[in-house]
């Protein structure tokens, strides 16, 4: 995210990181990076730095019910570390505190973790910059593709799309005006004028899913987001994989479409490391398309709940018009 959240405690935070983690904070500094999650730079008083993020529980698909979220966020953060012990170096995971706990609940609306401060190069998210990153994180891939599942790992793919029934309740409701900031009416606007478009996309994802969801034999562990801004390579030119709060049990290509081009050729380095050949294309799309509506939903989703004009609202204005109308070619 852009910007912090407002009603964040900054003190709060800073004795969690003392108590728990046993960080001496001299300063905090807000990283404005990434959508989702909050991010602060912890410096101690030694000069160690520390990562720590901070998730709204409140928001994204668990809205509502901040404890189904904190529970989610902890099978995903002690899932990431079991992969890591199974020898998967390149999963960068949270520090546990003092207590053995990898995250902690922030008062009623926050969860937070700490990971350690790699020195290193990030990107921004989207596709790799380099043909070497994209084969590397490709060799990760295949290696986590052949992991046993975690115990822990209880999260299986549903393809549900986050905020769709709000989505879907806002179009049958459409002389309604949202004066709920000043993005309100202009999103509700822009979903009238592109209902046809969406309908058709909702079922075409719909009949995507139908088809994947047929057989469920050869689901493995996936990372959900590993695209380039999920990355870093480290001084030891090491390229490590980290937010690991999608992590699921499901089709490969829940990871490799952000990866694989259109004719499926490309993935002779996921091959090499063990990974499966049968990469279905029609999984692929499918992916592609769940990352649009999911986009346009929560951003509708924010939009439409009462905000005001900041970083924040404006970057998720800027991404919900520019998703709008859903591309031709997604719709088959």
């Amino acid at each position: 995210m852009l910007a912090p959240p407002p009603d964040i405690d900054l003190a709060q935070l800073s004795e969690a990181l003392n108590d728990r983690w046993r960080v001496d904070v001299a300063t905090l500094d807000y990283a404005p990076l990434g959508a989702g999650s909050h991010h602060w730079i912890a410096t101690e008083r030694t000069g160690r730095r520390w990562f720590v993020t901070v998730d709204e529980l409140r928001a994204g698909q668990f809205s509502g019910d901040p404890d189904a979220a904190y529970a989610a966020y902890a099978i995903a953060y002690r899932s990431a570390t079991a992969l890591r012990e199974a020898g998967l170096e390149f999963v960068l995971t949270p520090v546990a505190d003092m207590g053995g706990a990898v995250i902690h609940r922030l008062g009623p609306h926050f969860s937070m973790i700490v990971l350690p401060f790699v020195d290193g190069e990030t990107f921004g998210w989207g596709g790799y910059r380099n043909e070497r990153d994209r084969q590397d994180i490709l060799r990760h891939l295949a290696r986590l593709h052949s992991v046993d599942v975690p115990p822990t790992l209880t999260r299986r793919e549903d393809f549900s799309v986050p905020k769709r029934a709000e989505l879907v309740e806002a179009l049958q409701r459409p002389g309604e005006a949202w004066t709920t900031g000043p993005f309100g009416e202009p999103a509700r606007q822009l979903l009238l004028a592109n209902e046809d478009n969406l309908r058709a996309a909702f079922n075409r994802y719909d009949t995507l899913v139908a088809a994947a969801s047929a057989s469920t034999e050869s689901w493995v562990v996936t990372h959900g987001e590993p695209h380039a801004g999920n990355v870093i390579r480290d001084r030891q030119d090491r390229l490590l994989l980290f937010d690991w709060d999608t992590v699921a049990v499901g089709p490969r290509e829940r990871d490799l479409w952000m990866l694989v081009g259109d004719d499926l050729a490309d993935l002779d380095a996921y091959e090499a490391g063990g990974g499966s050949v049968g990469v279905s294309g029609s999984v692929v799309w499918l992916y592609r398309l769940w990352w649009e509506l999911a986009d346009i939903a929560l951003y509708t989703a924010d939009l439409r709940a009462a905000h005001d004009r900041d970083e924040n609202t404006e970057a998720s204005w800027r991404i919900l018009s520019r998703g709008l109308p859903i591309r031709a070619e997604l719709l088959g």
